[in-house]
């Protein structure tokens, strides 16, 4: 009878699995939307606050590096106009998904953020790309603004801690053991 049964490590495999594959796809929204904002630092998500938790992700704006704001996002992502085509090599790596609709790029960031672990897609944005009112909005609901920074890939990490795989040398991950970093 339990022959036909799996044990839970198989799932913990599957699942570490799914946050590497989810952490190695991160750089390519990166990519993409440098190749459609040149200029661009960050893609700002928006995580809603409140008292009701609310792991959802809502694109905010591109911001370059000194903060100004080069393309800011309708909160109805399908109904936005197109965002600037990036190369074809680039689009075809999307699959299904079209990296010019604003309402692909944000259901592919859901998607990761659900896969790799909660709030880890994003760090919050640097202060100082902060507008006085965001901060202020930030103390009075709670809504964290995030930043996806669009530069260099962020380096591979450890599908379980989430640690850079440089800092994770002779580290051993505690859960799930069945796990390999």
């Amino acid at each position: 009878m339990t022959a036909l049964l799996l044990p839970v490590g198989v799932f913990d495999d599957a699942m570490a699995k799914a946050r590497t594959a989810a952490l190695d796809v991160l750089p390519l929204i990166a990519a993409t939307l440098h190749h459609q904002f040149p200029t661009g630092a960050y893609l700002v998500l928006a995580r809603p606050g409140g008292t009701d938790v609310d792991d959802s992700i809502e694109l905010d704006s591109v911001r370059d590096a000194n903060g100004v704001v080069l393309h800011t996002f309708t909160p109805w992502p399908r109904m936005s106009q197109f965002l600037p085509a990036p190369p074809e090599t680039v689009t075809a790596l999307w699959g299904s998904l079209d990296p010019r609709e604003p309402g692909a790029v944000r259901e592919l960031l859901q998607r990761l953020d659900d896969v790799i672990s909660p709030f880890t897609l994003a760090e919050a944005l640097p202060d100082d790309l902060l507008t006085a009112d965001e901060v202020r909005a930030e103390e009075e609901t709670g809504c964290v603004l995030l930043g996806i920074p669009l530069g260099a890939p962020e380096p591979k990490r450890c599908a379980v801690c989430v640690t850079p795989l440089d800092e994770h040398v002779g580290r051993v991950c505690e859960r799930p053991a069945t796990t390999y970093c």
